[in-house]
């Protein structure tokens, strides 16, 4: 198999694949030939992923009057169903009874995997009943893709039938299929049904596994019934269980929905007493919902006490307790956070320094704004329009109007940023003035670097106009 699979890397890149089945078409007549090297080479091209030519030499095989192996057919009726070729599945299995290649219960149980991958599972009687009449009664693995099936497309009548059906024949199911049957009750909302299944299951001298108690206590999170699933989850510990990172990430997201974190933290911390490994993903979720609820503090509290269990946050948890920090107007506390990341080498990202800098200005420390701009672009991180408008809007409150159109022609010329917001910013603070001229002389600069006015600075450049007219009438009155 290993030479043949190594030949079939060989002339793959070839013009003519079949030049490999030729050769050893032309072999079997200098010599004593064993037809099996051409089930060998059907398997070999399935392992490779080659289905195509699978399917070319199985016909090419059939047409020199060779017979491949039932167990070879499988093969390829498996590779074919892996690879979604499901029709070719289809005229496999007929070519195999015109030939009379006779299949055994795995082709049957392939071809079931066939039906339900094909969403064909109302003629799944019929396919029964010609297995049947081939001699093979369907067995658990059966049963348990029909079943599987059904309950995917939420069919759960038909499941329960079949389910019936295996104890009336004699075959009696297993975890698969009270799990299968599990995952339909909780998809459909019907939690407490598949609690009793689960009893029904134990009673019936089936020892549950993680799976099944996983399916349940995903089922109760999504309802928020939390007080059932941490029941199941002492009860699977008591019964020599571990949960796993799917039963902890479920559990701490339930509580999460419910704006229970502190659940969700005393949680952890218990099943870690426990023993039970907690992921990474978990942290992340749970410093991320801290910080959405505007608690950086308790945020930055856990990652300190995780990071000494070796827990290595991403960027992206570093960033985000750097823009919580800031929206809550603890912009030191942020800058600690950085400055951290540059300790260990994190790249601060557009986001945090954004975030930095908007504090930064809404406190009125511009020069500390612009050091981080300059630390930003040092970074090759580059400002977006927000950044200009920000420092521009902060400018124009200190009333230093030449700083803040240095900014805008900065952002225009360096950056191709002509952001009219800013720019209106700036309008609106000469019109404030009263200054006409100076305004106009700001219009023509601004114009030249490539800003163009909106319906916003025509207004407030017909406001200015007027407030100056006013002013001028006022001055004339009072001499």
């Amino acid at each position: 198999m290993n030479l043949l699979c190594e030949l079939i890397d060989f002339v793959k890149d070839c013009s003519n694949c079949e030049d490999l089945f030729e050769s050893l078409v032309s072999c079997s007549k200098d010599c004593n030939f064993d037809p099996v090297v051409f089930d060998m080479l059907i398997k070999g091209y399935v392992r490779k992923g080659m289905v195509k030519e699978a399917i070319r030499t199985f016909t090419n095989v059939l047409e020199v009057g060779y017979l491949p192996s039932v167990i070879t057919c499988n093969c390829l009726l498996n590779g074919l169903l892996r690879l979604n070729f499901i029709d070719q599945c289809w005229l496999v299995y007929e070519e195999m009874g015109r030939v009379g290649i006779r299949p055994n219960s795995y082709t049957f149980n392939i071809l079931t995997n066939v039906f339900c991958k094909d969403g064909n599972v109302d003629k799944v009687n019929e396919f029964l009943e010609r297995m049947e009449e081939e001699g093979f009664d369907p067995d658990l693995v059966t049963y348990n893709t029909l079943i599987s099936s059904y309950c995917r497309k939420e069919r759960l009548n038909d499941a329960f039938y079949l389910y019936r059906i295996m104890y009336r024949r004699g075959v009696v199911p297993d975890l698969v299929s009270y799990t299968a049957l599990m995952n339909g009750l909780c998809k459909e909302g019907r939690v407490r049904e598949a609690h009793q299944l689960f009893h029904r299951m134990v009673h019936r001298g089936l020892n549950p596994d993680i799976v099944s108690y996983n399916t349940l206590i995903s089922g109760y999170c999504k309802e928020g019934r939390m007080q059932e699933s941490k029941y199941l989850v002492h009860e699977m510990i008591g019964n020599g269980i571990s949960p796993d990172s799917f039963t902890c990430r479920v559990l701490v997201e339930g509580y999460g929905k419910q704006g229970r974190l502190v659940s969700a933290l005393n949680l952890v911390v218990e099943l870690r007493r426990f023993g039970v490994s907690i992921s990474s993903s978990i942290y992340d979720f749970l410093i991320v919902s801290l910080c959405r609820e505007d608690r950086p503090f308790a945020a930055k509290n856990i990652l300190g006490r995780i990071s000494q269990d070796g827990y290595v946050p991403k960027p992206d948890i570093y960033n985000e307790l750097i823009e919580t920090f800031c929206r809550c107007n603890n912009v030191a506390d942020a800058l600690l956070v950085k400055a951290e990341m540059v300790r260990k080498r994190i790249k601060v990202n557009l986001v945090a320094y954004r975030a930095l800098i908007c504090s930064s200005c809404r406190i009125g420390k511009t020069h500390e704004a612009e050091s981080l701009m300059e630390e930003m672009l040092k970074s090759d991180i580059l400002p977006d329009p927000h950044i200009c408008r920000v420092l521009i809007q902060c400018y124009c409150d200190q009333m230093d109007i030449d700083k803040a159109e240095s900014i805008l022609s900065f952002f225009a010329k360096k950056f191709r940023i002509f952001d009219t917001e800013s720019y209106n910013v700036l309008v609106s603070t000469y019109t404030e003035s009263g200054d006409m001229e100076k305004l106009m002389e700001l219009q023509d600069r601004m114009m030249k670097l490539g800003f163009a006015p909106n319906s916003l600075t025509c207004k407030y450049v017909i406001h200015g106009l007027l407030k100056a007219k006013r002013l001028y009438k006022q001055k004339l009155l009072g001499s």
